[in-house]
């Protein structure tokens, strides 16, 4: 099930980065009084009223120059009519409408995109006076709010669930493994997929959508179905820079939320820059499958060391995602093409597999038994029970006295002998740590 967008637009200094810190409930943008000083690739998935809603700040992209940003921010909402489930337009409450304001909110009533008037700053029931003039803008009721404080800002997500809930429509492509092919520019993105998409082993069918997915192809190979996503999504070009870069974060974020793996391409001879690392730990944070695609191998110098000797320079550079495997592929001689899908179908797996309780309590009571905890505070720490709680994604729950003080250390060293003897390859894996009340009952005696 596709995860609604929700783009928030409006000019500078309106309070976009500021509201969506508080829709997703943390301090994720660089906010600053200064219009424009957002900088960062800001989107978010929360969850409201049991639904899950992605947010997309557009705060961020702003050009230097005074005389660009008019036109940057009408681009910005011509984009989120184009690429957003729903638009909220921010106004502020102390300044008024302006023209800009008005020429936002023509874009919006002549796309016929659904969209909802949020009037920023209204930080007292006397501003709330105020709020009446924006119906002059023709969008329906203005909701108050002020982002600052939090103020209404709980009706305003309830306002937002209530729209988003009807485009939350089932799979039509629940029996296919989805995977979003993700990579900067010129790592042979758009030619893996049209080499995959016109060898004669593939049987390929267009899927148009609407203006938000163009292209979806959906291929059968070995009797499985893969459905590529957005093959022809990053090919439209934006006028303003800025705007380039939030088309393709959003495009980005787009497919990262629909896709069951991620096929991170990487130019094999640029290695992996911090904007990789930024969107592999995206797609971790995501608990997408993922695997690392590194093309162009065919232009490397190589002897029987050379393979090995990448692999662990690349499994450094990840860090802590080296659980990601790797496969060194060339689209240009089409070679190990299709051995990346089959890298990818045993990750879709991996990421539905269930552990038994008895497995894993036989194999981790013996090892935290012997490799304990650190104390903390003075505080021994009693891990008494494991059990996964969720498969696709894996999520594991640990039973303790003190989980508030299990530290991070300890936690990858769980998670690591986790992964040697269970396998996910590909497969982020989320540890959390619960407390049981017999515990708690026998900490207060």
């Amino acid at each position: 099930m596709s995860v609604p967008i929700v783009a928030i637009v409006g000019r500078p200094n309106v309070g976009k980065s500021t509201l969506f810190n508080r829709l997703i409930g943390k301090r994720k943008a660089i906010v600053d009084d200064q219009p424009g000083v957002t900088r960062d690739r800001n989107y978010e998935t929360m969850e409201w009223s049991g639904q899950q809603i992605g947010f997309v700040d557009t705060g961020g992209y702003m050009p230097q120059t005074q005389a660009e940003i008019d036109d940057a921010v009408r681009e910005q909402v011509e984009i989120a009519v184009e690429e957003a489930d729903l638009v909220l337009l921010v106004t502020d409450v102390t300044t008024g409408i302006t023209d800009i304001d008005e020429q936002l909110a023509r874009i919006l009533l002549q796309s016929g995109k659904q969209a909802l008037l949020v009037v920023n700053k209204v930080d007292s029931p006397e501003r709330e006076y105020e709020v009446g003039r924006f119906y002059n803008l023709g969008l329906g009721e203005p909701i108050p709010v002020s982002a600052i404080t939090g103020r209404a800002s709980g009706d305003l997500l309830e306002e937002i669930a209530k729209r988003v809930k009807p485009l939350q429509a089932e799979d039509k492509f629940a029996d296919a493994i989805k995977l979003a092919i993700i990579g900067r520019e010129n790592v042979g993105k758009s030619s893996f997929v049209n080499t995959l998409l016109e060898q004669p082993r593939a049987i390929v069918t267009d899927i148009p959508g609407t203006t938000r997915d163009p292209v979806d192809s959906l291929l059968n190979y070995q009797k499985r179905k893969y459905l590529l996503i957005d093959t022809a999504g990053l090919k439209k070009r934006k006028r303003i820079k800025e705007n380039v870069l939030f088309y393709s974060n959003l495009r980005t974020y787009r497919s990262l939320q629909r896709a069951d793996v991620v096929l991170y391409m990487v130019d094999v001879n640029e290695g992996l820059a911090h904007h990789d690392i930024t969107l592999l730990n995206e797609a971790a944070q995501q608990q997408k499958g993922i695997v690392l695609v590194l093309n162009k191998w065919d232009l490397i110098p190589k002897d029987h060391t050379t393979m090995g000797q990448y692999a662990r320079e690349f499994s450094e550079r990840l860090g802590t995602l080296r659980y990601i495997p790797q496969i060194y592929v060339s689209v240009h001689e089409k070679k190990r093409l299709y051995k990346v899908l089959d890298l990818a179908t045993e990750v879709y797996y991996e990421r539905q597999k269930r552990i038994s309780t008895s497995d894993l309590n036989n194999f981790f009571m013996p090892l935290i038994k012997t490799t304990m905890p650190p104390a903390t505070k003075g505080k021994e720490i009693k891990i008494n029970y494991v059990t996964q709680a969720r498969s696709n994604p894996p999520l594991f729950v640990f039973f303790c006295n003190h989980p508030d003080l299990v530290g991070d250390g300890y936690k990858r060293f769980l998670e690591n002998r986790l992964r040697e003897q269970f396998g996910f390859k590909g497969v982020p894996i989320k540890l959390v740590f619960r407390k049981k009340s017999r515990d708690k009952d026998e900490d207060e005696e």
